[in-house]
């Protein structure tokens, strides 16, 4: 029996962010889902709104380099 691949749900600034970006993007969806889940939760655990842009700036940096999260 096979299972449905895993689904990580992306934030809506992320997901804006990806669209302006077609490279990253790519990327981004040949990640694995706990790679994927490694960057959406990083953002999303951001408390304050500057720490969640730079979070997600430095995300955007990385998947341009074709880097994953260690």
């Amino acid at each position: 029996m096979a299972t449905a691949p895993a689904r990580v749900a992306v934030p809506e600034d992320l997901q804006a962010a990806l669209a302006a970006e077609p490279d990253a993007r790519a990327f981004f969806e040949g990640l694995t889902a706990s790679q994927k889940r490694g960057y959406t939760e990083w953002i999303e655990q951001a408390k304050k709104p500057e720490t969640r842009q730079r979070r997600l700036e430095q995300t955007l940096d990385s998947l341009r380099e074709h880097r994953s999260r260690r």
